[in-house]
């Protein structure tokens, strides 16, 4: 029977070998691809398992509590409409933000009064405004890590997780995020499989 699923557990099992290389990369265009093929691993993992089942009895009362948690659940929502906006290039669902640190590279201290940055062809502008004068200033940039972000899919828009089956999210980057939806993901074919017995 197990063999029904067969292609969902596969989906799963390449959307976990993903989150590997996720977890293993220092390039964020890999990692936003990577990304792209796990949203869209686990989700045609759902859709398969769920056109598969619907066909036994008692389906309807048996997914009626998952679907519910498809709909409900913070990650499983977010999960759904990023892949719907990644997939179809309405928006971006991670980014990795850029820090700076802006410093005198006497040590002096200073004030400013603003900042502006630009990024234009590959080289970063930064604009100072200070009142203190013949400051020697230098920026370094701080690494940071990718996050998943608010992105808006037809006319919606949806904030990262924040809760998923009860349990507070904490950490927004994305091979996090994807660790937890897959675990949900495999516990599902798990009892799917049980379901088609």
């Amino acid at each position: 029977m197990i063999d029904q699923l067969y292609s969902s557990t596969n989906d799963l099992k390449i959307a976990e070998s993903t989150i590997k290389k996720m977890s293993d990369t220092t390039n964020f265009t890999e990692m936003q691809e990577l990304w792209q093929n796990y949203l869209m691993r686990i989700e045609r993992s759902w859709d398969h398992a769920v056109s598969i089942l619907q066909k036994k009895k008692g389906f309807q009362q048996w997914f009626k509590p998952y679907a519910v948690l498809k709909k409900k659940d913070s990650l499983l929502v977010y999960l759904k409409q990023a892949r719907n906006a990644e997939m179809h290039n309405v928006d971006t669902t991670i980014n990795k933000s850029l820090k700076l640190m802006i410093k005198e590279k006497t040590g002096r201290n200073f004030r400013l009064d603003s900042i502006k940055s630009n990024i234009s062809n590959g080289i970063l502008d930064i604009d100072l405004e200070s009142p203190d004068i013949l400051l020697d200033m230098e920026a370094d940039i701080i690494p940071t890590d990718p996050e998943v972000v608010r992105f808006k899919c037809s006319g919606n828009w949806y904030n990262p997780p924040w809760n998923h089956l009860g349990n507070r999210i904490e950490d927004l980057h994305p091979v996090s995020l994807a660790l937890i939806g897959l675990n949900f993901y495999k516990a599902f074919l798990s009892e799917a499989g049980n379901f088609l017995e």
